[in-house]
């Protein structure tokens, strides 16, 4: 599956459900994540919660190009000053695991990248287990 992930890496900590946020700290505990995945088959928004391993997604309309612009803007205005590491990775083919190791030891992060049913791809902070937990209040 091929794709372009925009990977922003937050220096924080939370739980969506319990509304609580911390600060990263050098501990070795996983962070959370802001991430757009962005594809020819879809483009989704994705957010982690380090605390409960919580996983929201949202698919976007719209064009790559203009998505992209919009996301790395987005990522800047609304969680510019807990932005820790931002990266864009370009995947042929996010299924191929010496790619996926090649991307993420490019930029010195574990391959975690997990497939999601065949509609998107996104990065996991550890190795346990995300899935949706809580729903966004509107």
């Amino acid at each position: 599956m091929q794709g372009h992930l925009l990977l922003a890496i937050l220096g924080i900590r939370s739980s969506y459900a319990r509304n609580v946020e911390v600060a990263l700290q050098d501990d070795g505990l996983p962070p959370d994540t802001l991430q757009w995945w962005l594809a020819p088959t879809g483009c989704w928004r994705i957010r982690t919660f380090a605390i409960d391993h919580d996983i929201h997604t949202h698919e976007v309309d719209g064009r790559i190009d203009d998505i992209l612009a919009a996301a790395s803007n987005g990522n800047r205005k609304r969680y510019g000053d807990i932005i820790a590491k931002e990266h864009l990775i370009h995947f042929t083919d996010c299924s191929d695991n010496t790619e996926v190791h090649a991307r993420f030891s490019a930029i010195a992060l574990a391959p975690r990248l997990e497939v999601a049913a065949g509609r998107f791809a996104f990065w996991k902070p550890d190795d346990a287990r995300y899935s949706t937990q809580s729903r966004p209040r509107e």
